[in-house]
């Protein structure tokens, strides 16, 4: 099966880059898959999974929490400030998280944007397995 080049960059570090046969994502527009060949593209995304499929067929989850997608040729680049690999996320520090979110939303005194932390929360706990 054709491949691209996949890299997947946070603001912090490169957490995957090897061949892949296909991309899943979300942008604004709504759901996207990328395969081998796709016509060039830049995309906003919104805070969702990315889910690389290798060229093994392994599959790797990745949070990311607003970024963009780029296609050129074969290479497709996700970057984004902040994005971790379902492997890595810390499930007691996104529970706590979760409920600083919901307390944050039941305080009409908070000037954050507590349902962005809320959805950042759940997306980690998702992909960590745990009920979000």
């Amino acid at each position: 099966m054709a491949t691209m080049q996949v890299d997947v960059v946070s603001a912090e570090e490169r957490l995957f880059s090897g061949q892949a046969e296909a991309v899943f994502a979300r942008s604004f527009e709504g759901e996207i898959a990328i395969l081998p060949g796709h016509q060039p593209a830049l995309l906003a995304l919104t805070t969702a999974p990315v889910r690389v499929r290798t060229e093994e067929g392994d599959e790797v989850d990745v949070a990311v929490h607003h970024g963009f997608l780029e296609v050129r040729e074969d290479q497709l680049t996700v970057l984004a400030d902040i994005a971790e690999l379902a492997t890595q996320i810390d499930v007691e520090r996104a529970k706590a998280a979760r409920r600083r979110a919901e307390q944050h939303l039941a305080d009409e005194s908070y000037t954050g944007d507590a349902q962005a932390e809320l959805d950042r929360a759940k997306l980690r706990l998702r992909l960590a397995g745990e009920d979000a």
